[in-house]
C-alpha cells in the first residue's frame, strides 16, 4: 500500500470519480462522507484549517480516503474528522473488504510520523463496519482508547405499517386536533421548496432560535452559504431535501434534510413560535415521514441526540460514536485522559434533557439580553424580557387576582335598532395586518386554539379592536381558569363600555346564544356600572393567590 496526503481542493477534485466509486459500491448511505458534500465543506470551511485527507493507494489504483484536521500542537499533534460540528456523522471512505488492511495501514504510518499524536474522532455509526475494524487494530497494538455513544433514534419505513404507525401517534400531544384546528383557520400546504426559498427558511430558523443558545451553526452568515449551496444539490447519490409547512402562503416550518440511497436524514427542523400552539413541526415531520414511505425511503434517520420527540416518532435506535485513543508516550496519553473525561462530562450532561434546557433556553436568554444590552435595535425586547423575568418572580413570591364574572340572559339582552357591523376575524388578517402579524400572531394563535372566535368593526383593522367569543368554556387564561358551558351559552373578552351594547346584540343574533357571560379584572366602578346598566348581574367571583409557587382558587357564587 502507498500512503500519499491531500491537502488542497483542487488535489482532491482529481479523485471525484475514485471516491465516488467506493461509496457506490459500499452502498454508502451517510450523506456527509459524499464527495459532493466534503467537497462543498472543505470549499466554505477548508480555509481555516490545516486539511489532510489520507489517500491509500494499491497497486497505483485509489482504494480509501480518510478525511482529518491536522492540529499542530504544544504536545504535538491531533487529528479528527472533517467537519466537526456539521456532520453528524463521519467515516472512512474505503472498500468495505479492505477497510482493516487500510485502517492498520494508515494508523500505523500516522503515529510513525508523528510521535506525540492524538486521534479525536466524531460520529462512527455503531451499525457500520468502522467501530469494530477500529476496535481490533487498537486492541492489536494494545493502544489504551475511549469511546463514547449519543443515541441515533430512527425510523424503519421497511418494516413499517403506516396507518397502524401513524394511529398510535396522531393523538400524541393531540397531533390531530392540533392540525384539524390549523386547517379549520385557513389554507395548510406542504411542498417541497428549493433554494430561492432559503432566505425564508433563514429567518424562520432565526426567529427561533433569536433568544436560545445556538451550537448548530445553521444561524451565522457563512454557514448560510453553505447550506444554501447544498440546497442545490438535487442530482446524485446524495441530495438535499428541503420541505415546508405552509398557511395562507406563509412558511410556518421547514425540514432541512439529506436523501443518500434509501436513507433520509432529519439536519434541521424549525416552525414558527407564535403557531407553536398548533404543532407546526410536528404536523411537518408526520408529512414527511408519509411522503418517504411513499418515496420508497427504507430509513428516515432522526439523527443523534435525545430530543423527547425523535423518540415518540422512532421505532428503532442506532447509536453514535466518538472515539478517542493516542500514541503510547506520556504527553500524548496526557491529553487523550483530559479529552477523555471531558467527553465523559459532556455526554453526561447532553443525557440530562432538562439541563440541556437550561443552558439552551435560560443561560440563552441572558446571553441574548447581554450581547444586546446596548443596541436600540433590540431594546424592545430586551425590555420585554426583563419585565417577564420581573413579573414571573414577582408573581412566584405572591400574586392576587380577581375576577368578576357577569351574567345576561337572552330575554334581557338590549336589541340595538342600529346596531354596530362586525366582521369575524382570521389568521389571514392577521398575516395581511403588520402590526399584528409582527406583534401579536402568538396571541392570536392561542386565542383561535382555545376555541375563541375573534370579531373587529368594519374598516377598523386593529388588535385592540377584536373582541373574542367562546362558545364551549368561559376561559380566563391570566388566572387559568376555565368552566365548561352547556349549551346556549357564549363568553365574551376584551369588549370596552362604549361598544358592549352593539357586541351584545351582534352575538345574541349570530351565536343564537341564551346567556352571555363577561368578566372583568378587579371591582371597577366604571365597568360595573355600564354592565348594570345593559342588565348584566354578578354570577361569581374567582379570587386566585399564588404564594411561592403554590396557588390556590377561591371561588364565590
Amino acid at each position: 500500500m502507498e500512503l500519499t496526503r491531500i491537502t488542497s481542493l483542487d488535489q482532491l477534485d482529481q479523485y471525484r470519480d475514485d471516491w465516488s466509486l467506493i461509496l457506490e459500491e459500499n452502498q454508502n448511505t451517510n450523506p456527509f462522507i459524499e464527495f459532493v458534500w466534503v467537497y462543498e465543506w472543505w470549499k466554505h470551511f477548508g480555509d481555516k484549517y490545516d486539511m489532510e485527507i489520507m489517500l491509500v493507494k494499491q497497486d497505483d489504483k485509489p482504494i480509501g480516503f480518510l478525511p482529518f484536521i491536522h492540529k499542530r500542537r504544544w504536545f504535538g499533534h491531533t487529528y479528527t474528522f472533517m467537519a466537526f460540528g456539521h456532520a453528524n456523522y463521519m467515516d472512512f471512505v474505503v472498500y468495505n473488504h479492505l477497510l482493516d488492511d487500510v485502517i492498520e495501514f494508515v494508523f500505523d504510518e500516522m503515529i510513525k510520523a508523528r510521535r506525540n499524536v492524538v486521534f479525536y474522532l466524531h460520529g462512527l455509526l455503531e451499525s457500520g463496519n468502522s467501530p469494530r475494524s477500529l476496535e481490533v487494530y487498537l486492541q492489536k497494538r494494545k493502544f489504551v482508547f475511549s469511546s463514547h455513544r449519543v443515541v441515533t433514534p430512527y425510523i424503519n419505513l421497511k418494516d413499517v405499517k403506516i396507518e397502524e404507525y401513524m394511529n398510535k401517534r396522531k393523538r400524541l400531544h393531540g397531533l390531530d386536533r392540533r392540525e384539524k384546528r390549523l386547517r379549520n383557520n385557513g389554507n395548510v400546504k406542504f411542498l417541497r421548496i428549493g433554494p430561492k426559498e432559503m432566505e425564508s427558511v433563514f429567518q424562520l430558523r432565526d426567529k427561533l432560535w433569536k433568544k436560545k443558545r445556538d451550537t448548530s451553526g445553521f444561524s451565522n452568515d457563512k454557514d448560510k452559504e453553505f447550506y444554501r449551496s447544498l440546497a442545490g444539490i438535487q442530482e446524485g447519490p446524495m441530495q438535499t431535501e428541503l420541505d415546508a409547512l405552509y398557511i395562507n402562503d406563509m412558511m410556518i416550518a421547514f425540514h432541512y434534510g439529506f436523501r443518500c440511497r434509501g436513507r433520509l436524514l432529519g439536519y434541521v427542523l424549525a416552525y414558527d413560535l407564535d403557531f407553536e400552539i398548533f404543532g407546526p413541526g410536528r404536523i411537518l415531520e408526520k408529512e414527511k415521514i408519509l411522503q418517504c414511505k411513499t418515496d420508497n425511503i427504507t430509513i428516515f434517520d432522526l439523527s443523534i441526540g435525545y430530543e423527547p420527540y425523535k423518540f415518540e416518532w422512532n421505532t428503532d435506535e442506532d447509536y453514535t460514536r466518538k472515539m478517542i485513543f493516542s500514541s503510547n508516550t506520556s504527553k500524548a496519553n496526557g491529553i487523550r485522559r483530559f479529552l477523555t473525561m471531558k467527553e465523559s462530562l459532556i455526554g453526561r450532561m447532553k443525557r440530562n434533557y432538562s439541563f440541556v434546557l437550561f443552558i439552551r433556553n435560560t443561560i440563552g436568554k441572558l446571553l441574548f439580553v447581554f450581547r444586546n444590552l446596548f443596541r436600540n435595535t433590540e431594546s424592545k425586547a430586551i425590555k420585554e424580557e426583563l419585565r417577564a423575568y420581573l413579573t414571573r418572580v414577582k408573581e412566584y413570591i405572591f400574586e392576587r387576582k380577581q375576577y368578576f364574572v357577569y351574567k345576561l340572559d337572552k330575554k334581557d339582552i338590549l336589541d340595538f335598532s342600529d346596531p354596530e357591523s362586525f366582521i369575524e376575524f382570521s389568521i389571514n388578517d392577521a398575516i395581511n395586518s403588520y402590526d399584528i402579524a409582527n406583534n401579536h400572531m402568538k396571541e392570536i394563535c392561542r386565542k383561535i386554539y382555545g376555541g375563541f372566535k375573534g370579531y373587529y368593526p368594519v374598516g377598523v383593522l386593529s388588535f385592540e379592536n377584536i373582541f373574542w367569543t367562546n362558545e364551549k368554556m368561559l376561559r380566563i387564561d391570566q388566572i387559568a381558569y376555565h368552566e365548561d358551558f352547556r349549551k346556549n351559552c357564549v363568553y365574551i373578552e376584551n369588549w370596552n363600555t362604549g361598544n358592549l351594547g352593539d357586541i351584545c346584540t351582534f352575538v345574541q343574533k349570530n351565536c343564537k346564544s341564551k346567556t352571555l357571560y363577561v368578566t372583568t379584572k378587579g371591582n371597577s366602578k366604571k365597568d360595573t356600572a355600564a354592565l348594570k346598566e345593559l342588565g348584566f348581574t354578578i354570577s361569581k367571583q374567582i379570587v386566585k393567590r399564588t404564594y411561592f409557587g403554590v396557588s390556590k382558587y377561591r371561588i364565590t357564587e
